[in-house]
């Protein structure tokens, strides 16, 4: 089990995410993301505090189970596990020509241990493009992830999450981003829902 310390913040509009872009400059990296979100009939999962995704990244999968988030100022703290896939692996469990619940990973062992053997099925499903970027603030360098979301009803998200090894730099991390929006007339708004939680909104899957 690993902590997942993260400030989400809502860009509001394509025109502050073109701005955002265009003042970091040339991005690192590109990802486009194809996730899915898995739980019971009945939301065993959700009732006892679980979200199952699984991603397919450009060259890699993903199987991960998150907790429930805890806010704590502008960054939202979750346990979760991990584990790696094959792209082709996460691609036949999002075409569910594969059982999530049959992979050997340490998530889906972890879920049948604390819950039992689960008949799940997927809620919803949506795409992601990641542009990465290396940031320095203070004497630290973060990874910036800026993410356009598009979810199944045609809406779309953006966003910018920033992840932090531990609370100690918390707020000057966050000053720094608000010193930053400020200089580009974005708001500086906490993105308080998870990608989950808007794409189950937008499906009215409840």
């Amino acid at each position: 089990m690993s902590r997942e310390i993260e400030i989400k913040l809502n860009l509001g509009s394509f025109t502050n995410y073109l701005k955002l872009m265009g003042f970091l400059g040339q991005t690192e990296k590109e990802e486009r993301h194809l996730n899915a979100f898995f739980d019971t009939e009945d939301r065993k999962l959700s009732a006892a505090g679980w979200a199952l995704r699984v991603r397919a990244e450009n060259h890699r999968g993903l199987v991960t189970i998150k907790s429930i988030a805890k806010e704590t100022g502008s960054a939202f703290i979750r346990q979760e596990i991990e584990a790696e896939i094959s792209r082709s692996e996460a691609l036949d469990v999002l075409a569910l020509q594969v059982d999530v619940m049959d992979l050997p990973v340490l998530p889906v062992e972890y879920l049948t241990e604390k819950l039992g053997q689960l008949e799940v099925m997927i809620l919803v499903k949506f795409e992601n493009l990641r542009q990465k970027k290396f940031f320095k603030i203070a004497d630290y360098t973060y990874l910036l992830e800026i993410d356009k979301t598009e979810f199944g009803d045609g809406s779309v998200d953006y966003e910018l999450e920033v992840e932090l090894p531990d609370t100690s730099r918390l707020e000057t991390v966050e000053d720094s981003l608000r010193r930053m929006f400020s200089s580009l007339s974005i708001p500086f708004e906490t993105q308080s829902e998870s990608k989950f939680a808007r794409a189950l909104k937008r499906a009215k899957v409840f």
